[in-house]
């Protein structure tokens, strides 16, 4: 297990989350692993932004603190501008 599954893993303890009943728990572990598995950039952003939106909810769900030290990491992974056509 790396550094991502391990930190939403210990989060979701943190908030209650049973991973046997919780699609959404499952979902962030999956995403965690994927970031573990060192995607391009342009995946990690993607995957970052997911982690934290499920997180997010499951923080809603469960009446937890939105600023865990898990979010603050992600909140800190550098996202690049989206950029058009003709910009």
């Amino acid at each position: 297990m790396k550094a991502t599954e391990r930190a939403t893993r210990a989060e979701l303890r943190t908030l209650g989350v049973q991973l046997a009943s919780s699609t959404l728990g499952r979902a962030a572990v999956d995403l965690a692993k994927r970031l573990d598995a060192v995607p391009g950039d342009r995946a990690a952003a993607m995957l970052v932004r997911e982690l934290r939106l499920v997180l997010g909810d499951l923080r809603r769900q469960q009446g937890g603190d939105l600023g865990s030290e898990l979010e603050r990491f992600l909140g800190q992974v550098n996202t690049p501008a989206f950029r058009g056509p003709g910009d």
